[in-house]
């Protein structure tokens, strides 16, 4: 029994393993920005919150000159008069792979004066296995334009 358990272990980290090297090195990251865009020497009041904010979040597996598995959520925010950030545009999500589209599934609802963004990513014939992150996340939007993922 016990050498059933290790075989069994053992062949899941084989293809995580696998996994990692089939799809390649991992590309992530969170561009984050305010609308207006901030221009250089205007007079701005500390601590005052931008009219909108906008994130775009991305992963992506690939190796040059070839892209394997790619997802991508994006969103825009705008602050009302009480400082509650509230969904102006998106969320939109994507997900694509070589083998063809995946499937995305993001929604935004407001958490106080937050938006909470929760994304959910299927790729197609079980890449999603091998690709080894989690298919469903959360990101938290503040209406400074700051980012908070758990």
């Amino acid at each position: 029994m016990a050498r059933k358990a290790f075989l069994v272990v053992g062949l899941a980290v084989l293809l995580q393993f696998l996994g990692v090297m089939l799809l390649g090195p991992s590309t992530a990251g969170v561009e984050l920005g305010q609308i207006p865009v901030p221009q250089p020497g205007a007079d701005y009041q500390l601590g005052q919150l931008p009219p909108c904010v906008s994130v775009h979040t991305y992963s992506r597996r690939s190796w040059p000159g070839l892209q394997m598995i790619a997802s991508d959520v994006w969103l825009v925010g705008c602050n009302d008069a009480d400082g509650k950030l509230r969904i102006s545009s998106g969320p939109a999500c994507q997900a694509t792979s070589f083998l063809g589209r995946g499937t995305a599934t993001c929604t935004a609802s407001r958490s106080g004066s937050n938006l909470k963004v929760a994304v959910h990513i299927n790729y197609p014939f079980g890449l999603d296995l091998l690709e080894g992150q989690p298919s469903s996340t959360t990101f938290t939007v503040h209406p400074d334009g700051g980012y908070f993922a758990p």
